[in-house]
């Protein structure tokens, strides 16, 4: 097991500063998710602990070992790493035994490397593969030959590039616990980028969110989602509702939650802020009290298992957003009250 550390690490490409002053702790072990938008540098920071991509500036270490700094970066084959890219990036013209026997191949003894790779087919439900080729495996299966060939070489750190993107919705949630179950079982510290975050708030023991080439916010899966610092970090986790906001000097505020006749253009930008709120935290109802809310809903988004209904209130038709589950027997253009019944989250402009 083996912690992996990195320091102030900047990279450039070209004439563009990608990542910059990077700093990142995962712990010897654990399974950690990297989540940000398109651009954001999450592949680039994967490639670069893997040795793929020369830093300009900082260290990155694996445990006590050094494998980039300034004036050292060791080779990808001398650091110890699994490597499973977006596309499993198996050798097609190689069986599977061949694909997963390849990253032993400096063991000199056949017999060490032949009892290696069948206990690494069996680890990962492929046992009885052995003479195929890729291209009669399904994407769920070449996902987990591809897993298997990385851990041959018992790696320190085993690097995912958003493995299950082409998979379906359904055999990528059933491929990826299975893959984040055997590498956590294993205890091998693991680094996944992906853009589906609800795979990484399921799968990972900690969530990196990246911006602009950096980690903004780093936890638990549950941290980050109930306490992100900004709108745009809560995004990264989930849907948010944004409203428009006064602070007030008791530690109250005042928003369209909580007085139905805000609003914000009676108010100076300067000291207008940001209430962030998940729709789930938002309640509905046709009982209307006197002080409360009013809105008309404008739209129902159906997903099966639940739903989220807009509703368009106050005076400037602010947007609010309500995640329903079970029956949904409310329609467009019905009057509703609504209600906040989760935590505070204030940010300033």
């Amino acid at each position: 097991m083996t912690t992996l550390e990195i320091n102030d690490l900047s990279v450039v490409l070209g004439d563009r500063l990608v990542l910059s002053k990077l700093n990142l702790k995962i712990e010897s072990g654990k399974f950690a998710a990297i989540l940000g938008p398109s651009g954001c540098g999450k592949t680039t920071l994967l490639r670069s602990i893997a040795g793929l991509i020369t830093p300009y500036d900082g260290a990155i270490r694996f445990g006590k070992q050094l494998v980039s700094v300034s004036s050292l970066v060791l080779p990808p084959h001398k650091r110890n790493i699994g490597y499973v890219p977006q596309d499993g990036g198996l050798f097609p013209h190689l069986s599977v035994f061949e694909n997963v026997c390849f990253s032993l191949k400096n063991r000199k003894n056949q017999v060490d490397k032949n009892q290696i790779v069948h206990e690494m087919l069996e680890l990962v439900g492929m046992k009885g593969y052995e003479k195929r080729l890729p291209q009669e495996l399904s994407g769920g299966q070449q996902t987990r030959i591809a897993l298997a060939r990385a851990l041959a070489m018992k790696p320190a750190i085993v690097l995912l590039d958003e493995p299950f993107s082409a998979l379906d919705q359904a055999l990528r949630n059933e491929i990826s616990i299975e893959v984040v179950s055997l590498l956590k079982n294993t205890h091998t510290t693991s680094v996944m980028v992906t853009h589906d975050r609800e795979d990484a708030l399921v799968s990972a023991d900690t969530i990196a969110l990246m911006s602009d080439g950096k980690v903004v916010q780093y936890g638990a899966p549950a941290d980050v989602y109930l306490n992100p610092i900004s709108a745009e970090a809560a995004l990264s986790t989930g849907d948010i509702d944004t409203f428009l906001a006064i602070k007030n000097d008791d530690g109250t505020f005042d928003s369209i939650l909580h007085d139905p006749n805000f609003n914000p253009n009676n108010f100076s930008k300067e000291s207008v802020g940001k209430l962030l709120v998940r729709p789930e935290e938002i309640k509905i109802s046709r009982q209307i009290p006197e002080t409360s809310t009013l809105g008309t809903i404008s739209k129902i988004n159906y997903y099966g298992h639940d739903a989220v209904i807009e509703i368009v209130a106050g005076s400037y038709r602010q947007i609010i957003r309500s995640r329903v589950s079970g029956v949904i027997d409310f329609k467009v253009g019905e009057r509703v009250a609504v209600s906040h019944l989760g935590p505070i989250r204030w940010v300033s402009n």
